[in-house]
C-alpha cells in the first residue's frame, strides 16, 4: 500500500473551541458595536467552503500532475522513480524516514508482486511553497507464496483502504513530499475459505497515551465451520516485531479484548486473527487478518504541571515561612540567653559589690574596737567597761575586774 496521510480531526476541535471563545467573549461587547458591526459574508474568497481556490490554478495542476505520475511509478514498481518524489529529509506521523519508507514499499511489492493503488483527491490546500492533499486510497494484490498449511488456494488476498495528507514543498520548479500522516487505515489479507468469511473488526482510530482502549471482532461464521480467534496491539515500528498472542477459540460471534494504549506515543498496530477449521479442528480452512491503525496522542501534562508548579510553590512558601520563623525562634532564644547571661553577671557584680561593702564595714568596725581598746588603758575607763558587761549574762566580770585592779598596782 502506498505510503499516504490523514485528515486531521484536531480541526474541528480548534473550531468549537474558537466558537466558544467568540461567543463567550461577545457578552462583553457594547450593544451598539454588535447592532452597527457589518454582517459576515459567507463564502469569501479566503474563507470558501468549495475550496474553489482561482488564485493558485497553475500550482493545483502542477500537484495533480505530481501525483498522477508517482500512482502510475508505484503501479509499475519503479521505486527510484517513486522515491525521487520524496524530499531527503521526509518524515511521516509514525516516525519513518524516506531510508524507512524506501524499504519498506520493496517488502510491500515483494510480498504482492501484482498490487495496485488508486487514489482519490479530495482536497488541495496550497499555501505559498507548501501545499497539502488530503486523499482517500486504495490498494489490492495477491501474495506471492502460498500459506502452508491451508487448502483450496492458500494464496493471500489484499484489501486495504486509507485517508490521508501528504505534504508538499516546491523545491525549484517541482513538488516534493516532505511528510504525510495517515488518520484512518484498514487492511484484510485473507486466505482459503477466509476469503468468504464475513468478519467485521472495529477499534477507535485515536486514543490518549496510556488510556484503555476496546477491539471488537464480529465474525459470521459459515455452516459446518469452527474458528479461533484473537486480538492483538503493538507501537508501530520499523522493523515491525511479529505479534504473539494465543487464539481461543470463537464460543461466540463476538470476542473483545481490553487493552491500554502505549505510553511511548507511538501510534499502534491493531490485528485480528480469525482461523477457519474443520468440526474437529484437525484442519485449517482459512484463515484472515484484519488490521487497524490507532492513532496515539500525548496526554496533556499542562494542568497537572501547572497543579505540581503551584504545590512545588507551595511548598516553597511553607519551607521559607518555616525557616523564618525558625530563625526568629533561634533569634529569640539568643536574645534570651544573651539577656540571662547580662542579668546573672549585672547579679554577680552587685553581689559581688555588696561583699566588699560588707568586708569594708567589718575592717571598719574592727579599726575602731582596737582604737576603743587602746583607749581605755585608765582604770576610769576600765570600769565603765566592766559596768557595760557586767549586764550581759554569762560574763565573767570579776575575775577581769581582779586581773585589771592588779595590773593597775603594779
Amino acid at each position: 500500500m502506498k505510503p499516504t496521510a490523514r485528515f486531521p480531526v484536531s480541526l474541528f476541535t480548534s473550531t468549537v473551541l474558537l466558537g466558544s471563545l467568540i461567543f463567550s467573549s461577545s457578552a462583553y461587547l457594547p450593544a451598539v458595536a454588535l447592532e452597527t458591526s457589518p454582517a459576515v459574508t459567507l463564502g469569501t474568497p479566503e474563507f470558501s467552503i468549495d475550496g474553489d481556490d482561482k488564485e493558485h490554478e497553475r500550482e493545483r495542476k502542477e500537484i495533480e500532475a505530481t501525483f498522477a505520475n508517482i500512482e502510475t511509478l508505484w503501479n509499475a514498481h519503479n521505486l527510484d522513480g517513486v522515491m525521487a518524489n520524496y524530499a531527503d529529509d521526509y518524515i511521516n506521523n509514525d516516525g519513518l524516514d524516506k531510508k524507512a519508507v524506501l524499504k519498506l514499499t520493496q517488502e510491500f511489492w515483494k510480498t504482492y508482486p501484482d498490487a495496485k493503488s488508486v487514489s482519490k483527491t479530495k482536497q488541495i490546500r496550497i499555501e505559498g511553497h507548501n501545499a497539502t492533499v488530503e486523499s482517500r486510497d486504495m490498494a489490492s494484490g495477491t501474495t506471492e507464496k502460498n500459506m502452508p498449511g491451508v487448502g483450496m488456494g492458500s494464496k493471500g488476498e489484499l484489501q486495504s483502504l486509507s485517508e490521508s495528507q501528504t505534504y508538499l514543498k516546491r523545491f525549484g520548479t517541482s513538488w516534493k513530499i516532505v511528510g504525510d500522516r495517515i488518520d484512518y487505515e484498514k487492511v484484510k489479507v485473507a486466505f482459503g475459505l477466509a476469503k468468504q468469511l464475513n468478519a467485521v473488526f472495529t477499534a477507535p482510530e485515536q486514543v490518549k497515551a496510556g488510556k484503555q482502549y476496546s477491539a471488537r471482532l464480529e465474525v459470521n461464521l459459515p455452516p459446518g465451520l469452527f474458528a479461533v480467534g484473537s486480538i492483538t496491539s503493538q507501537p508501530l515500528r520499523y522493523p515491525q516485531p511479529t505479534p504473539t498472542d494465543s487464539p481461543r477459540p470463537l464460543e461466540q460471534p463476538v470476542l473483545e479484548r481490553v487493552m491500554g494504549a502505549n505510553a511511548e506515543n507511538r501510534n499502534e498496530l491493531l490485528t485480528a486473527t480469525v482461523i477457519l477449521t474443520n468440526p474437529m479442528r484437525t484442519s485449517v480452512m482459512g484463515v484472515s487478518f484484519l488490521t487497524r491503525r490507532m492513532n496515539v496522542i500525548p496526554e496533556h501534562s499542562h494542568v497537572k504541571d501547572d497543579v505540581q508548579v503551584a504545590d512545588n510553590d507551595a511548598k516553597a512558601e511553607l519551607k521559607s515561612s518555616a525557616d523564618k520563623t525558625d530563625k526568629l525562634d533561634k533569634s529569640d532564644k539568643l536574645d534570651k540567653s544573651d539577656k540571662a547571661d547580662k542579668t546573672e553577671k549585672s547579679t554577680e557584680k552587685t553581689l559581688e559589690k555588696a561583699r566588699e561593702k560588707a568586708v569594708e564595714k567589718s575592717v571598719d568596725s574592727v579599726d575602731g574596737k582596737i582604737d576603743s581598746d587602746d583607749k581605755g588603758s585608765s582604770g576610769q575607763s576600765v570600769d565603765k567597761n566592766i559596768d557595760k558587761n557586767a549586764d550581759k549574762p554569762g560574763a565573767e566580770v570579776k575575775d577581769d575586774s581582779a586581773e585589771i585592779k592588779n595590773k593597775n598596782k603594779k
